[in-house]
């Protein structure tokens, strides 16, 4: 805020200076309620959150959104690195109602551009001249945020957690204007980003974070449901323990079965009914069986070489680090 102050300082020794004519003019230019809104939007331009949140009327809900208690919006995004891109700012209207001004800027950022009118009012005199200004209603905006599947997300590139620990939306107080962009990147998770315009003061917004599978997840998952299988291939029973496939057969065995995989399964990896779990729904592969039997009917010998197809499902779940851990069913 000292950068703000430093013109108003320079304008003041010029008024004084100048007499009460300069004095005039500088209410409606330096120390107008256009000239107070700039210094807001220049804040925010510089993604200085920290410094927006000083700026008189600033706070962290607007009249017509969710305002305390348990419903009130959480202040977690109202920190400094999740502004981005906002520019090409243009004063377009100050008009004067009942002691309000109504105050409008146009504005660009990189998810479109806009105009936004801001509510100002006059709450004081600094330096026992100049108007002091404050908002009205304050120039924030809510998004209503689903983050689906896993607590972690990103805004405008800056790493967040939910507050939720399941995919309920929560919601979020922003600065107006801005362009909010939520995405999820990570070792094995991806959700493509969701990006919204907070343009109008009190506006609410939804946003969601459908976050999935990447191609990562799956062939890890992959290669290690590959080994489970070479090692379920090396059990010399009928029925591997732990594992997906298995022959009955009705004569007697008289040899060792021996087992090899024909076909993996072409896996895929979907949200469990769980916040945070996922699964590997059910998959075909392919089995096979080489077992001599005798036949209890009559005493003959035959040999049991077939294919035995399976169905394939588990259950994954993250430990430390994001380690993988595969439970197959």
């Amino acid at each position: 805020m000292r950068r703000a102050l430093l013109p108003w300082l320079i304008a003041l020794g010029i008024s004084l200076a100048a007499g009460t004519g300069a004095v005039a003019a500088l209410n409606v230019t330096v120390f107008g309620a256009g000239s107070f809104v700039r210094v807001y939007l220049d804040a925010v331009a510089r993604g200085d959150v920290a410094d927006a949140l000083t700026i008189p009327g600033v706070r962290a809900s607007a009249s017509n959104t969710k305002a305390s208690g348990a419903d009130a919006p959480s202040v977690a995004l109202l920190r400094d690195g999740t502004l981005t891109g906002l520019g090409d700012l243009r004063q377009t209207g100050d008009e004067e109602r009942g002691g309000r001004h109504l105050v409008s800027y146009d504005w660009t950022t990189p998810h479109g551009s806009g105009s936004t009118t801001f509510q100002v009012e006059r709450i004081g005199t600094r330096f026992g001249l100049f108007p002091e200004w404050g908002f009205r209603v304050s120039p924030m905006a809510t998004v209503s945020l689903r983050v689906e599947h896993d607590p972690r997300f990103t805004v405008n590139g800056v790493d967040q957690v939910s507050g939720r620990a399941a995919d309920a939306p929560l919601d979020y107080a922003v600065l107006v204007p801005g362009a909010y962009s939520f995405a999820h990147t990570s070792r094995y998770l991806t959700a493509e980003p969701d990006a919204v315009l907070a343009d109008t003061v009190g506006q609410n917004l939804t946003a969601t974070v459908n976050t999935q599978a990447n191609s990562a997840f799956v062939a890890t998952v992959s290669s290690h449901i590959t080994d489970q299988l070479r090692k379920c291939a090396t059990q010399t029973v009928l029925y591997p323990s732990g594992c997906s496939f298995g022959q009955a057969v009705d004569n007697r065995v008289s040899s060792t079965p021996k087992w090899s995989i024909v076909a993996q399964p072409q896996i895929s990896i979907m949200p469990g009914a769980d916040f945070g779990s996922w699964v590997i729904p059910a998959t075909p592969g392919t089995a096979h069986l080489v077992v001599t039997v005798i036949s209890l009917f009559d005493g003959t010998s035959s040999e049991f070489d077939q294919d035995v197809p399976f169905q394939l499902s588990g259950d994954i779940t993250f430990g430390k680090n994001d380690a993988i851990s595969v439970t197959l069913r």
